[in-house]
């Protein structure tokens, strides 16, 4: 019997089958042990990316956290600078309008008594026929003088405070356009909120709410925009040898729009960068709080596009709707 078992296990046959198993267990363990090691590195490896990835939200988190908190920050000083340039602007008018005042009540009165007096004077020369002719000549040149003089007062009054403003935006608009086109000869055409379909994207009653005072910052887009609608008149008459002017006033709760489209030459390219008062135009629109652009182009004519705030932004103007025209 022992003879027989150790023939078989001496066999060739069944000492291959005998290996061929341990060999399969074997490599099915060693596969295992690899699978298993994959495993781990591939749950590390995700572990680790899962990681990564939360730190990068944190970090994307962050910078939009501080992005938000620096456009706040950049929000809050724009207005701040609006509302520091819209009491400048306040207080610039308020002197304007004290000097112009004081230049009316006092100089005024003074030219006025001196003129009668002149005028009485005059009277009197001219009715003595013992008076020297050399005396009423003077007299007349005086006269004259004076005249001139008062001209020129009610001119720097009016250049300090229009007093076309005090009846409304439009009503100074309607009257500065008849002005010019008295003087130029140039035609004028005025549009107002809603006449003009190209300009009635902003629309709104043009009322005067009777009793009630306009704010600061109203009355300082009004006067800019009447300033800048005054030199792109004179723009128009020095340089753009137009035939035709016309001005579009739109109104709404957020401010004023103006443009100015004339038929003349246009400006050459770059030019509104360089001059015609143009620089003087967007400094002042820019200290209101607006924006100004141009299209031109040489042959084609020019239109200014003026839009300007009737409320200074995070104050309590701007929640107001105190309008007047």
């Amino acid at each position: 019997m022992l003879g027989a078992a150790a023939a078989v296990l001496l066999s060739p046959a069944a000492w291959a089958r005998t290996w061929t198993e341990g060999a399969q267990a074997a490599l099915f363990a060693w596969l295992a042990v690899v699978l298993a090691l994959l495993a781990v590195a591939l749950w590390w490896r995700q572990l680790r990316a899962a990681r990564d990835c939360e730190r990068l939200r944190q970090r994307l988190a962050a910078e939009q956290s501080q992005r938000a908190t620096t456009e706040r920050a950049l929000l809050d000083t724009h207005a701040n600078l609006c509302r520091i340039a819209a009491e400048q602007e306040s207080t610039r008018e308020t002197e304007r309008r004290r000097i112009g005042r004081d230049l009316h009540d006092d100089l005024g009165q003074h030219l006025l008594a001196l003129q009668l007096d002149i005028g009485t004077l005059g009277a009197r020369l001219r009715d003595d026929p013992q008076a020297p002719p050399t005396a009423r000549q003077q007299i007349a040149a005086i006269e004259q003088h004076l005249q001139l003089t008062v001209r020129s007062l009610r001119g720097i009054v009016n250049d300090l405070r229009p007093a076309a403003l005090d009846q409304g935006l439009r009503h100074a608009v309607g009257r500065q356009l008849d002005e010019f086109a008295r003087l130029s000869g140039i035609r004028c055409h005025l549009e107002t909120a809603g006449d003009d379909p190209a300009t009635s994207a902003v629309r709104g009653p043009p009322v005067r709410l009777s009793g009630r005072p306009v704010t600061a910052a109203f009355a300082a887009a009004e006067t800019a925009l009447f300033r800048v609608l005054q030199e792109a008149l004179s723009n128009v008459l020095r340089h753009a040898a137009a035939s035709e002017v016309h001005v579009a006033l739109c109104r709404s709760a957020a401010g004023f729009e103006l443009s100015v489209r004339d038929n003349g030459i246009g400006l050459a390219p770059g030019c509104e960068r360089r001059g015609h008062g143009l620089t003087g135009m967007a400094d002042r629109v820019a200290a209101a709080g607006g924006k100004l652009a141009f299209d031109s182009s040489p042959g084609a004519g020019t239109t200014v596009r003026i839009s300007v705030p009737t409320a200074v932004p995070g104050t309590a103007e701007s929640h107001q709707a105190e309008y007047c025209d």
